[in-house]
């Protein structure tokens, strides 16, 4: 199955595919185990921070040794891409599927440059025979992947508006949208994410469900809410912050138990077993699990 096909059969069967972030080997590894244990389809992402550290081809030669060895469906993603090079530079990797983020640009331009990816994502299609799946963004989500003690400050005109997202999507030809509905990158301590579930329910009535619905932010949102959206259309759902806070409170806890362990499998093994953990809570949250 490719990227639209997993992502089609989500869509239709009412359950959204998780995109798990990962900067080394031992994440994906992780990631991968999770999926494998709970049977379920799997989008692994970098950042473009992300890529630069594992490496563009480095990445995607993990995921084709982690698919080749599981027969599991992944897809590889590369999340918020900036630039049309870094597009370029992640197709030609071998990446499945890209994330153009022109949310920090003017509309138009948004338009513009969106439209330029999926133009050359068709271009590359038909020279290398291989379908990508390409994801635009429209709207504004605040933060980074980190843990703020404070509470999220979401403002009105950051959402995404319907009307604009049918016209975002008509003019670019994506197949998925980043929406921004009342989620913020990273996680808030006080609280403050709540999602807009009647903003999201106009979005998917005005798109029609002709493309896949994408969830950014998607650490620190209540289960009950993340419930809600994947009935009103959510397909895709992006967790980094969870993953990377279970991870390094696990290795700081190893690390103080075992201060005298040199061996580097021993000392971060329990932090790969907390992002398995996440990873698995998450499957079972978002419905996939046994779906393959």
């Amino acid at each position: 199955m490719d990227a639209h096909q997993i992502l089609k059969a989500a869509q239709s069967e009412k359950y959204a595919i998780g995109s798990f972030n990962f900067s080394t080997a031992e994440i994906l590894k992780a990631i991968v185990l999770a999926a494998q244990k709970m049977k379920s389809p799997i989008i692994v992402s970098t950042s473009e921070k992300e890529a630069e550290f594992i490496g563009y081809r480095e990445a995607a030669a993990l995921v084709k040794a982690w698919k080749i060895a599981t027969k599991l469906p992944i897809i590889l993603n590369l999340d918020h891409g900036k630039s049309f090079n870094t597009i370029k530079k992640a197709l030609a990797a071998g990446y499945d599927a890209v994330h153009f983020d022109g949310s920090s640009l003017s509309y138009v331009e948004n338009i513009q440059l969106t439209k330029k990816v999926v133009n050359f994502a068709h271009d590359f299609e038909r020279t290398f025979e291989k379908r990508v799946l390409v994801e635009g963004e429209l709207g504004y989500l605040r933060g980074t992947s980190s843990l703020y003690d404070q509470k999220a400050e979401i403002e009105t005109e950051d959402l995404t508006d319907p009307e604009q997202a049918k016209e975002f999507a008509e003019k670019t030809k994506i197949d998925s949208l980043a929406i921004a509905i009342g989620s913020a990158h990273g996680i808030y301590t006080q609280g403050g994410e709540k999602l807009h579930l009647k903003k999201l329910a106009k979005i998917q009535e005005t798109l029609g469900g002709k493309i896949f619905l994408v969830l950014h932010g998607g650490s620190g949102i209540p289960d009950t809410d993340i419930k809600k959206a994947i009935k009103s259309g959510i397909v895709k759902i992006n967790i980094n912050t969870e993953m990377r806070v279970a991870y390094k409170e696990a290795l700081e806890e190893e690390i103080k138990k075992n201060p005298k362990e040199t061996t580097p499998y021993k000392i971060l093994e329990p932090g790969l077993k907390a992002v398995q953990k996440v990873v698995e809570k998450k499957i079972k949250l978002f419905g996939s699990g046994d779906k393959i």
